[in-house]
């Protein structure tokens, strides 16, 4: 990797931080946001929801305008709306003012994940996407890791506000390093006017190719399961089962450590067993956390070590599916990667909204069952586009393989 490339992963790397930390890093202070806002268990969940869905809007929208006038103007118009909600959450006094500045981080944090991914495959070839990205991988865990610790501390010891005063300070950090450090990486001479009937085009590309859904389906469902079980447990450990504030972060650190742990190992496997083995072990992996789960429910469901025993068993797995399968999504429209970049960002945190205000919102009981079906229900029936995705993969490379035969 060359100065160039190194550059460029430290810059994405940059713009992920804040994103990322942004939906763990207040977990903990949930309990703590309840009384002061006076509001429910229910409700408080809208913090997380209202914020996939300020992505979810923003998100289709950066990837065509990035497409036609390059990543950084609408990459700083991004990091200015976060910022901006970012400001509001630490000084909001009522619960709709920090309801608006979450929808404002999320209007941000869309354009940072979309334009973030879309700069990767802007400066890194094929095969250097893919590594750029195990390498974000091993990176983005550890600070995601660290965040509901660092989240915990910070709201045991100066109060919640405290959380979004640290996402505001990241986010900072971003716009500096952005504004006198990023060098466009989208030509001029490879940009498309940004007209109605290209972008309708484009997007109708994307929706009628059933793989690139098949694949998109795959990365979120495998999110959304993980984001459920971190936002429901938030709540559910801490007022229903008992475990102290203090302690909390821990359950949620050992998930993120077991992604690490994963991806850590995701090179190698894939060197010495090849893709189709490390995607295999990687379904076996979520079949195994999903027994594994139901068995904790029927015998101890207050059981929150074993029940997070489970989980990360789960993303272990997710690692090794969503580092396989992620670049693959990426690479099935290449002309396109902004449109599909912000496609795959808006449909894994709608698919997350939804999953998490029916198992912790509507669904929520004060027990896990709710959020269990919920996580098996993924499982099931993210394997079952594997499978099939797998299948209809094989039979053109059996295809291609039989046509060049017949060339031949």
């Amino acid at each position: 990797m060359n100065k160039k490339e190194i550059k460029y992963l430290f810059l994405i790397t940059i713009i992920f931080v804040a994103a990322c930390i942004e939906t763990d890093i207040y977990l903990p202070a949930f309990s703590d946001m309840m009384h002061y806002f006076s509001t429910s268990e229910e409700a408080i969940q809208s913090l997380l929801t209202l914020n996939f869905i300020g992505i979810c809007v923003s998100g289709p929208l950066y990837g065509p305008i990035s497409d036609a006038y390059g990543r950084k103007k609408p990459l700083m118009v991004a990091l200015g709306l976060f910022l901006l909600g970012s400001i509001i959450t630490v000084f909001a006094q009522t619960f709709e003012q920090m309801l608006f500045g979450r929808v404002l981080q999320g209007l941000g944090s869309g354009g940072s994940f979309t334009l973030g991914t879309a700069i990767i495959f802007d400066a890194f070839q094929k095969e250097k996407a893919v590594r750029a990205l195990n390498q974000l991988n091993s990176i983005i865990p550890f600070i995601m890791a660290g965040a509901p610790m660092l989240g915990g501390y910070l709201n045991s010891s100066f109060g919640f506000r405290s959380n979004f005063l640290a996402i505001a300070f990241f986010v900072l950090v971003s716009v500096i390093v952005c504004l006198f450090s990023f060098e466009e990486t989208r030509p001029k001479e490879i940009r498309a006017p940004l007209q109605a009937k290209k972008i309708l085009a484009d997007f109708k590309k994307a929706f009628t190719c059933l793989a690139f859904w098949q694949l998109t389906m795959i990365v979120s469902l495998i999110f959304a399961g993980y984001l459920a079980f971190l936002s429901a447990t938030a709540v559910l450990f801490v007022v229903e089962f008992g475990i102290s504030k203090e302690i909390f972060p821990y359950f949620q650190a050992a998930l993120l450590f077991g992604w690490v742990a994963a991806n850590v190992c995701m090179n190698r496997a894939v060197v010495k067993w090849g893709t189709k083995f490390v995607k295999t072990m990687g379904s076996t992996l979520l079949l195994i956390s999903s027994i594994w789960l139901t068995c904790a429910c029927l015998l101890t469901p207050s059981n929150a070590y074993l029940l997070t025993a489970a989980m990360v068993l789960y993303t272990l797995g997710a690692n090794w599916i969503c580092g396989l399968y992620f670049p693959e999504c990426m690479e099935i429209l290449p002309d396109i990667k902004g449109t599909t970049a912000s496609l795959i960002t808006s449909a894994r945190l709608l698919i997350t909204a939804v999953v998490v205000t029916i198992t912790a919102d509507y669904f929520y009981n004060g027990t896990i069952y709710p959020l269990a079906i919920g996580i098996i229900g993924i499982v099931i029936s993210m394997l079952a586009t594997i499978v099939l995705y797998e299948r209809k993969a094989g039979k053109q490379i059996q295809d291609s393989a039989t046509e060049t035969v017949f060339v031949h």
